[in-house]
């Protein structure tokens, strides 16, 4: 594998690379941010495999363009499935197979303990700004301690195999000058949303609202992104994306968003002042790059003056209104802080650049030009040189007249590899006047629809005045060889406050968004308070069909478990969305949409609303809903936020109902320490198997009336199962008993995969009676003794209904 051109092929894109480092069912992770020059490795965790949970959630939060693998075996192996890698290769154990172009780009390094002492000596190694430049092993130990936890073996392979990759990727750049800063991510400031969450939310995915069709609607090509992305630059469309695809639950950090987009909703003439700068802001650390190379032409340079200034430029304005007091504690106030420094970083390399590139006359003549006056040697040789340019231009002059050319297109310029060359440019004039086949002209070479040629003047001044030019050119690159360093010693300041001008563009797009739509402010509650007045769906709110919804959790009650019962279509999974939509936004620093919201602090958002069926998943549709719900009963916590809608729907009507209860039953043995979760379904019997009476529960029912139903039917047209309700005895005692076996069957295997061993007698019977289902044998032996024809029929259905109430 080409490693050195696919990362330089990658480095000149947007993205990130992942390093992954996994072995005995923990992980180890880190990333490098292309765009922002940062290293963030993320905390060492469980990861079982084969779900690899974390995992996932990795690849779809940071979307990488490179891997860098290590880890046991088996995991190699996986990856090649989980991560849509190419087959390995026979024979290379250490590489996979190039074969397919539109693969990812991937890098496996060994592991063993050797190479683990490899990967921790280079991190060692590193060196970040902020760290004393004469520093010992010992205090650089010190300080990187002071960022990573070095106890974390697999974390800290992770990062060092990072650092290895930057090292071999083939660039002149070493890694101390990529990486400007580390930063360590914890999952205690994390908010977990997983990929299905953010699917049904729409937050990236722009597919259609599955009931937009009721109200005449089609929502495609809109997702809460897009509505909320009006940022002026494109650095601020990377931080709102940064932020809407990592929402957190750091309080203090919320409130400095908060904070932030309440004083420039207030303040709308300094939001305008600052758009006027931020439009100009581009990828600085794709310039820095090639800065660093010495790749950086004019126009690299003239563009990263250009960024330098209306940085500056935003930085100023931000000072004007630090007499503000509502700005403590904002961005605005941080930037305007820092242009106060006399000694700031952005200032010096702004004035420095100036003073030292004449970027104007650099645009002429197409490369990097001193300023005059900076060196006097080199304003010495150069005005030597620019004599003996004229001296060239002038005896030729009278051959190319006779030859018709037009001199606006010839200049003399110089070479180091040829010296002094007449250049012009290849065209039907230059073929039609003979230069090819005149004598006093000598074709050096052709590039770019150009053509090179040398006259005896030019041979004789290369050969006397050549050394001379040389060391024009030497004390040049000296110059500009100080300037480089000069930048790169200060640009991890200045990417610090690119950063920052990066996130308040997304935070002005907040406010432009809560401006325009009437969006308030949430209030963040300590417990477990989720109060919500006139909310709306952020997607759906124009629409004149749309009702505003009120939610009130924890003030006057602990109803942490809402169950919702209709049998028409009222709007349950819009209603859901809605108040999971309004949370996140909370999470992400924005503004809501209602008249007043107050939102805990979640540490997780889970969901059992839509999923994309396909077949090639190899999953059926009920199959997918189990999955769903078992990930949200295992890990949500009390601190969580949960939504289940129409769950059971894709199975038989009994066993639907009974998973949806016993479910809920789960949830409301959690007590105070049960997520706040909200339940929607068509199943309104279900009040029926409830305790009502539960103080964590609230139940609210909707019927359609049956006398307003078309046709004689029930009216529910939407009722979405697969089998009616039996009224035969024998038929409920048949299901109950098949049903009880299953669920005593399926915590028998449970059993014998964490214990290692068959349950006893005993345990089968403590079993049985501890599954919520087997309680409808209790009453399978009174409904058995009823004559199958006696009775009214509304006996029969009281009957029915008993049976079900206890299930």
């Amino acid at each position: 594998m080409q490693e050195g051109n696919s990362i330089s092929s990658t480095s000149d894109s947007p993205g990130k690379i992942l390093s992954l480092c996994w072995n005995a069912g923990a992980l180890g992770a880190s990333y490098y941010d292309i765009d922002q020059l940062e290293l963030f490795a993320i905390q060492q965790a469980i990861e079982p495999r084969p779900q690899y949970a974390l995992l996932h959630e990795l690849v779809r939060r940071y979307n990488p363009v490179f891997y860098v693998l290590s880890g046991a075996g088996c995991f190699l192996e996986d990856c090649t499935e989980l991560l849509g890698l190419p087959t390995r290769t026979a024979g290379a154990p250490d590489a996979f197979s190039a074969s397919s172009s539109t693969s990812p780009n991937v890098k496996i390094y060994e592991f063993h303990s050797k190479a683990q002492a490899t990967a921790k000596g280079r991190l060692m190694a590193l060196k970040v700004p902020g760290m004393p430049p004469e520093s010992d092993e010992r205090e650089c130990r010190a300080f990187l301690e002071s960022m990573l936890p070095f106890e974390q073996e697999l974390l800290v392979h992770s990062v060092g195999n990072l650092l290895q990759l930057l090292d071999s990727a083939g660039d002149t750049v070493p890694a101390e000058q990529l990486v400007t800063k580390i930063n360590l991510i914890t999952p205690s400031t994390q908010l977990i949303v997983d990929g299905l969450t953010y699917e049904a939310l729409q937050i990236f995915d722009a597919s259609r609202h599955p009931s937009g069709f009721k109200c005449g609607t089609d929502t495609r090509g809109l997702s809460v992104y897009r509505l909320f992305n009006k940022c002026s630059s494109k650095n601020g469309e990377e931080w709102l994306s940064r932020l809407m695809t990592q929402p957190i639950r750091d309080p203090a950090e919320l409130k400095r968003r908060h904070d932030t987009v309440q004083w420039l909703l207030e303040n709308i003439r300094y939001g305008n002042q600052f758009d006027l700068c931020l439009k100009h802001l581009s990828n600085v650390g794709l310039l820095y790059r090639k800065i660093l190379q010495g790749t950086a032409r004019n126009g690299e340079w003239k563009m990263l003056k250009k960024n330098l200034y209306y940085l500056y430029s935003l930085c100023k304005v931000c000072t004007l209104t630090l007499e503000d007091p509502r700005t403590v504690g904002t961005i605005v106030q941080d930037l305007g802080r820092y242009s106060r420094n006399p000694d700031n970083a952005l200032k010096h390399v702004l004035y420095t650049v100036d003073k030292c590139l004449d970027l104007e006359k650099g645009e002429e003549e197409n490369k990097v030009v001193i300023r005059a006056g900076l060196d006097p040697v080199v304003d010495q040789l150069r005005e030597q040189y620019e004599g003996l340019r004229r001296l060239v231009m002038e005896t030729s002059r009278l051959e190319m007249e006779t030859l018709q050319l037009e001199m606006a297109n010839v200049c003399v310029t110089y070479l180091p590899s040829f010296g002094f060359v007449i250049s012009t440019q290849i065209d039907e004039q230059l073929h039609r006047s003979g230069i090819f086949s005149n004598g006093s002209f000598d074709l050096v070479f052709q590039a770019d629809q150009t053509a090179y040629f040398q006259i005896n003047l030019c041979k004789e001044l290369n050969t006397e005045f050549g050394q001379l030019i040389g060391r024009m050119i030497e004390q040049e690159l000296a110059l500009q060889t100080r300037l480089t360093a000069f930048v790169g010693h200060k640009f991890p300041e200045i990417m610090g406050v690119f950063k920052l001008a990066g996130k308040l563009d997304a935070l002005l797009s907040f406010a432009t968004v809560a401006k325009m739509h009437r969006y308030v402010r949430p209030i963040i509650s300590e417990g477990k308070s989720l109060e919500v007045q006139a909310g709306r769906h952020v997607l759906l709110e124009h629409q004149k069909t749309y009702r505003q919804n009120d939610t009130s959790i924890g003030e006057t009650n602990h109803h942490y478990v809402n169950v919702i019962a209709a049998d028409t279509s009222v709007g349950k999974t819009t209603f859901l969305k809605e108040l999971a939509i309004i949370c996140y936004l909370t999470h992400v620093g924005s503004f809501v949409p209602a008249t007043r919201a107050k939102i805990p602090i979640l540490d997780s958002i889970y969901t059992r609303l839509d999923h994309p069926e396909s077949i090639f998943s190899g999953k059926s549709s009920f199959m997918s809903e189990l999955y769903q719900m078992s990930n949200v009963l295992q890990h949500a916590s009390s601190k969580s936020l949960v939504l289940i809608d129409e769950f059971g729907k894709g199975t038989n009507y009994i066993e639907g109902k009974s998973l949806l209860i016993a479910s809920v039953e789960h949830l409301l043995k959690r007590g105070a320490q049960a997520p706040l979760t909200f339940v929607t379904t068509k199943f309104t019997e279900i009040e029926k198997f409830l305790p009502r009476a539960h103080r964590f529960l609230s139940l609210k029912v909707h019927r359609k009336a049956r006398e307003n139903s078309r046709g004689g039917s029930n009216g529910d047209d939407t009722l979405n199962v697969t089998q009616a309700d039996p009224e035969d005895p024998s038929e409920v005692l048949k299901t109950s008993y098949q049903l009880a076996s299953r669920a005593v069957s399926f915590a028998m295997i449970k059993y014998h995969q964490t214990a290692g061993q068959c349950p006893g007698t005993e345990n089968v019977r403590l079993l049985m009676d501890g599954t919520p289902i087997t309680r409808v044998a209790e009453r399978c032996l009174e409904i058995s003794l009823q004559p199958a024809a006696s009775g009214h029929p509304r006996q029969r259905q009281h009957h029915n209904n008993d049976v079900h109430g206890d299930v």
